[in-house]
């Protein structure tokens, strides 16, 4: 909900004091809001969006927000979480170990969850006749960086193969899927992703085939109905050691 204050604030030009007035909330309830200390009830959001010329939608969407994956990359691997994510970061905590104990699985999961693949900025999904090997190809051919998860990636850190999509993290996703032949017919379901700074971080060569970081190749799993099953092969330990 933080990001209700950051979207009103951007788009109105307002100060927060002014947005607060507008809104008929103290300015500390705005600050609050912002840094992820508290979160606003569906009446105050819609205050706070009315106040700078927006509203909430009247259906609710799926939730897809990436700093979810920032914030359990953090948890999972160690990594400390951005200011930004500390609100993810509790939430995942709350939401995957409600009893205070450790569930990396549980927490993978609810990551993927909030965030598939599918969703993200500036994901691009179509269906091709190539075949993997030929994909990462055109990957390599655009000279810049590149990583593989998804199906593929999780049979190659212990799952067994899966007809699931290959998500392909490109720094040129626009010219790789422009490469790429679309076709309706293709029996290969592709995402590619735009790299976003996090999830392609960790990725490892093997072999010449950029592999991305297995926590993300775990998360991304997750938040793929046909790959669900890898992921939880993948952390089979996890959860033993839970």
């Amino acid at each position: 909900m933080q990001n209700i204050v950051r979207i009103a604030l951007r788009t109105s030009q307002l100060s927060r004091r002014e947005l607060a007035q507008r809104a008929g909330v103290s300015a500390s309830t705005i600050t609050r809001i912002e840094q992820g200390v508290m979160d606003p009830t569906m009446g105050t959001a819609a205050r706070i969006l009315s106040a700078a010329g927006l509203q909430l939608p009247d259906t609710p969407a799926p939730l897809c927000d990436p700093a979810a994956v920032r914030a359990a990359r953090s948890i999972l691997g160690g990594a400390p979480a951005g200011a930004d994510d500390e609100a993810w970061v509790k939430t995942l905590m709350r939401w995957a170990s409600p009893d205070g104990a450790p569930r990396p699985r549980s927490l993978a999961r609810e990551a993927g969850a909030a965030a598939p693949p599918p969703c993200r900025p500036g994901a691009i999904r179509f269906a091709t006749a190539w075949e993997p090997l030929r994909l990462f190809s055109a990957a390599a051919a655009t000279r810049k960086g590149w990583a593989v998860s998804g199906a593929p990636a999780a049979a190659r850190i212990g799952a067994s193969a899966g007809a699931g999509p290959v998500v392909l993290y490109a720094e040129e996703a626009a010219r790789l899927s422009a490469t790429v032949n679309h076709t309706d017919t293709g029996s290969q379901d592709v995402i590619v992703l735009p790299f976003d700074g996090f999830s392609e971080s960790g990725a490892w060569n093997d072999g010449g085939i950029v592999w991305a970081d297995p926590i993300q190749v775990i998360i991304d799993c997750f938040g793929l109905n046909a790959c669900v099953r890898q992921a939880e092969a993948l952390t089979t330990d996890w959860e033993r050691a839970a």
